[in-house]
Protein backbone atom coordinates (compact mmCIF):
# COMPACT_ATOMS: atom_id res chain seq x y z
CA UNK A 1 0.00 0.00 0.00
CA UNK A 2 1.54 3.46 -0.80
CA UNK A 3 1.06 6.44 2.20
CA UNK A 4 -1.12 8.21 2.27
CA UNK A 5 0.40 11.71 1.79
CA UNK A 6 -2.65 14.45 1.98
CA UNK A 7 -1.36 17.53 -0.70
CA UNK A 8 1.26 15.51 -2.36
CA UNK A 9 3.48 16.23 0.05
CA UNK A 10 6.46 13.59 0.85
CA UNK A 11 5.92 11.32 4.19
CA UNK A 12 9.55 11.73 5.70
CA UNK A 13 8.52 9.44 8.79
CA UNK A 14 8.18 6.48 6.11
CA UNK A 15 11.01 4.37 4.75
CA UNK A 16 11.48 2.80 1.40
CA UNK A 17 12.59 -0.19 0.77
CA UNK A 18 13.31 -0.22 -3.45
CA UNK A 19 13.78 -4.39 -3.13
CA UNK A 20 10.05 -4.23 -1.95
CA UNK A 21 7.33 -4.37 -4.97
CA UNK A 22 4.26 -6.52 -6.22
CA UNK A 23 5.04 -8.68 -8.72
CA UNK A 24 2.03 -8.74 -10.99
CA UNK A 25 1.20 -11.32 -14.20
CA UNK A 26 -1.16 -8.99 -16.36
CA UNK A 27 -2.95 -10.18 -19.30
CA UNK A 28 -3.17 -7.47 -22.01
CA UNK A 29 -3.02 -7.03 -25.61
CA UNK A 30 -1.35 -5.18 -28.94
CA UNK A 31 -3.03 -4.96 -31.71
CA UNK A 32 -4.05 -8.93 -32.66
CA UNK A 33 -1.34 -9.78 -30.69
CA UNK A 34 -2.50 -11.30 -27.58
CA UNK A 35 0.04 -10.69 -24.20
CA UNK A 36 0.91 -12.58 -20.78
CA UNK A 37 3.71 -10.72 -18.36
CA UNK A 38 4.98 -10.03 -15.91
CA UNK A 39 5.87 -6.74 -14.41
CA UNK A 40 7.09 -5.18 -10.92
CA UNK A 41 4.28 -2.79 -9.42
CA UNK A 42 5.00 0.13 -6.42
CA UNK A 43 1.89 -0.61 -4.77
CA UNK A 44 -1.63 -0.24 -4.55
CA UNK A 45 -4.06 2.47 -4.16
CA UNK A 46 -6.82 1.59 -1.35
CA UNK A 47 -8.91 4.70 -2.53
CA UNK A 48 -8.94 3.89 -6.57
CA UNK A 49 -12.15 3.82 -8.11
CA UNK A 50 -11.38 0.21 -9.06
CA UNK A 51 -10.04 -2.76 -6.55
CA UNK A 52 -8.99 -4.88 -9.59
CA UNK A 53 -5.79 -5.26 -10.44
CA UNK A 54 -4.45 -3.50 -12.84
CA UNK A 55 -6.43 -0.24 -12.04
CA UNK A 56 -5.55 0.03 -8.35
CA UNK A 57 -1.99 -0.80 -9.34
CA UNK A 58 0.17 2.19 -9.30
CA UNK A 59 3.45 2.59 -10.57
CA UNK A 60 6.20 4.78 -8.13
CA UNK A 61 8.90 6.43 -9.81
CA UNK A 62 11.73 9.18 -8.57
CA UNK A 63 13.69 11.32 -10.53
CA UNK A 64 16.28 14.23 -9.47
CA UNK A 65 15.30 17.93 -9.12
CA UNK A 66 15.24 19.75 -12.28
CA UNK A 67 15.97 23.49 -12.32
CA UNK A 68 16.59 24.25 -16.07
CA UNK A 69 14.26 23.75 -19.33
CA UNK A 70 17.11 21.57 -20.95
CA UNK A 71 16.99 19.08 -17.93
CA UNK A 72 13.12 19.32 -18.38
CA UNK A 73 13.01 18.61 -21.88
CA UNK A 74 15.29 15.74 -21.12
CA UNK A 75 13.20 14.68 -18.70
CA UNK A 76 10.02 14.50 -20.90
CA UNK A 77 11.87 12.37 -23.96
CA UNK A 78 13.73 10.03 -21.58
CA UNK A 79 12.00 9.29 -18.45
CA UNK A 80 8.64 10.09 -19.60
CA UNK A 81 8.90 7.49 -22.28
CA UNK A 82 10.20 4.80 -20.02
CA UNK A 83 7.58 5.42 -17.59
CA UNK A 84 4.98 5.56 -20.03
CA UNK A 85 6.21 1.92 -21.52
CA UNK A 86 6.06 0.59 -17.95
CA UNK A 87 2.62 1.37 -17.24
CA UNK A 88 0.49 1.92 -20.59
CA UNK A 89 0.58 -1.68 -21.79
CA UNK A 90 0.14 -3.43 -18.54
CA UNK A 91 -3.03 -0.99 -18.03
CA UNK A 92 -1.25 0.78 -14.95
CA UNK A 93 -3.78 4.61 -14.54
CA UNK A 94 -0.89 6.16 -13.08
CA UNK A 95 2.36 7.15 -12.12
CA UNK A 96 3.23 8.95 -8.34
CA UNK A 97 6.68 10.15 -8.88
CA UNK A 98 9.24 11.80 -6.11
CA UNK A 99 11.88 14.43 -6.81
CA UNK A 100 14.50 14.62 -5.22
CA UNK A 101 17.43 16.69 -4.09
CA UNK A 102 21.07 15.91 -4.60
CA UNK A 103 20.88 13.62 -1.01
CA UNK A 104 18.50 11.59 -2.48
CA UNK A 105 15.69 12.95 -0.47
CA UNK A 106 12.29 13.11 -2.10
CA UNK A 107 11.26 16.72 -1.50
CA UNK A 108 7.88 16.86 -3.82
CA UNK A 109 5.55 14.66 -5.23
CA UNK A 110 3.34 14.60 -8.59
CA UNK A 111 1.05 12.23 -10.16
CA UNK A 112 0.87 11.95 -14.02
CA UNK A 113 -1.85 9.63 -14.74
CA UNK A 114 -0.62 7.21 -17.67
CA UNK A 115 -3.00 8.32 -20.74
CA UNK A 116 -2.11 11.87 -20.44
CA UNK A 117 1.95 11.63 -20.44
CA UNK A 118 2.39 11.63 -24.17
CA UNK A 119 0.58 15.08 -23.55
CA UNK A 120 3.51 16.60 -22.12
CA UNK A 121 5.58 15.71 -25.14
CA UNK A 122 3.19 16.63 -27.88
CA UNK A 123 4.80 19.94 -29.18
CA UNK A 124 8.24 18.57 -28.74
CA UNK A 125 9.31 17.47 -32.73
CA UNK A 126 12.66 15.66 -31.31
CA UNK A 127 10.14 14.18 -28.74
CA UNK A 128 8.72 10.35 -28.33
CA UNK A 129 5.39 9.21 -30.07
CA UNK A 130 3.00 6.97 -28.36
CA UNK A 131 1.33 5.96 -31.71
CA UNK A 132 4.81 5.40 -33.01
CA UNK A 133 5.77 3.26 -30.18
CA UNK A 134 2.68 1.13 -29.96
CA UNK A 135 3.18 0.67 -33.95
CA UNK A 136 6.82 -0.41 -33.28
CA UNK A 137 5.59 -3.03 -30.88
CA UNK A 138 2.83 -4.51 -32.90
CA UNK A 139 4.92 -5.15 -35.82
CA UNK A 140 7.97 -6.41 -33.23
CA UNK A 141 5.12 -8.81 -31.58
CA UNK A 142 4.31 -9.83 -35.44
CA UNK A 143 8.01 -10.41 -36.41
CA UNK A 144 8.23 -12.57 -33.17
CA UNK A 145 5.18 -14.54 -33.30
CA UNK A 146 6.50 -15.07 -37.24
CA UNK A 147 9.77 -16.77 -35.60
CA UNK A 148 8.93 -18.28 -32.34
CA UNK A 149 6.75 -21.77 -34.31
CA UNK A 150 8.39 -23.84 -31.34
CA UNK A 151 6.23 -24.90 -28.64
CA UNK A 152 9.73 -26.56 -26.64
CA UNK A 153 9.92 -24.80 -23.06
CA UNK A 154 13.72 -25.93 -23.94
CA UNK A 155 14.64 -23.81 -26.55
CA UNK A 156 14.77 -19.65 -26.40
CA UNK A 157 14.51 -17.16 -29.01
CA UNK A 158 16.83 -14.53 -28.17
CA UNK A 159 15.93 -11.19 -29.84
CA UNK A 160 18.29 -8.48 -30.14
CA UNK A 161 19.07 -4.98 -31.36
CA UNK A 162 20.03 -1.64 -31.34
CA UNK A 163 18.16 1.58 -32.21
CA UNK A 164 17.86 2.14 -36.14
CA UNK A 165 19.60 -1.29 -36.55
CA UNK A 166 17.86 -4.85 -37.64
CA UNK A 167 16.38 -7.27 -34.59
CA UNK A 168 18.41 -10.20 -34.75
CA UNK A 169 17.43 -13.67 -33.78
CA UNK A 170 19.61 -16.52 -32.10
CA UNK A 171 18.01 -19.59 -31.15
CA UNK A 172 19.37 -21.64 -27.68
CA UNK A 173 18.88 -25.00 -26.71
CA UNK A 174 18.70 -25.50 -22.90
CA UNK A 175 21.16 -22.59 -22.61
CA UNK A 176 21.54 -20.20 -19.55
CA UNK A 177 18.69 -18.58 -21.24
CA UNK A 178 16.34 -20.74 -20.53
CA UNK A 179 13.92 -19.58 -17.42
CA UNK A 180 11.39 -22.45 -17.12
CA UNK A 181 11.64 -25.28 -15.03
CA UNK A 182 11.56 -28.64 -16.80
CA UNK A 183 8.23 -29.85 -15.37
Amino acid sequence: MCADTPGGSPDPSGEVNPNVAFLSVLRSRSGRSPLLFSGKVGCTDPKASSTQPPDCYVQLKTSKEMHSPDQWRSFYRQELLKWWAQSFLPGLPRVVAGSRDPAGSVRSLRTFPTLELFELIRGDREGWNASVCMNFCAEFLGFAQSIVTQHDPRVVQLFSGEPGGPVTVSVHYDAPYAFLPTW
